[in-house]
């Protein structure tokens, strides 16, 4: 998995398991599954509004590290 698919993972999910990847983790949540359990500021929102968030969190992180023509990486 990669670092901003963690990162936007663990913003949003107490609980998942860890051997999966984050598509087969945005499946269980379009799934309802139990094995993964949204903090509670938005365990209640709707499950195709919880993986618009986490992707939303992870194209931002992804834009945020990204080194800009000035930096040194």
């Amino acid at each position: 998995m990669e670092t901003s698919e963690r990162f936007a993972i663990n913003e949003w999910l107490s609980d998942y398991p860890n051997d999966a990847t984050f598509d087969e983790i945005m499946d269980l949540i379009r799934e309802d599954d139990e094995s993964v359990t949204a903090w509670e500021l938005v365990e209640h929102h709707p499950a195709a509004d919880l993986i618009e968030i986490i992707y939303n969190t992870k194209i931002h992180f992804e834009f945020v590290t990204k080194p800009t023509k000035g930096e040194v990486k």
